[in-house]
């Protein structure tokens, strides 16, 4: 797991399942970015479906994929200008949930 601490600024991701679980759970009100090796990364909101490890384990897991906890989309914006900056700051949203 990694965290700033800042609410406004801080992201989480998490390789156990039961701490993002526990996460979405905890931060309804917050979003999770869907990085993938082949698309741009995927912006949803903590509740959506698509993000549901136990729903999606193969997609969710798979080689590259990763998914980036926060509970603003400006901090999630401003990981992927720092972490990501060959892909600029092309985000997608999820059509399902509509972040």
């Amino acid at each position: 797991m990694t965290d700033s601490g800042d609410t406004f600024s801080g992201t989480a991701e998490f390789e156990d399942d039961a701490a993002y679980g526990w996460w979405l759970n905890t931060h309804p009100d917050g979003f999770v970015l869907a990085v993938r090796t082949r698309s741009a990364p995927l912006m949803h909101r903590a509740n959506c479906r698509e993000i549901d490890r136990d729903e999606h384990p193969g997609r969710l897991k798979a080689k590259g994929a990763r998914q980036v906890c926060a509970e603003t989309k400006s901090a999630l914006r401003a990981w992927v200008a720092r972490e990501m900056p060959a892909d600029g700051k092309l985000v997608a949203r999820c059509p399902k949930c509509g972040p």
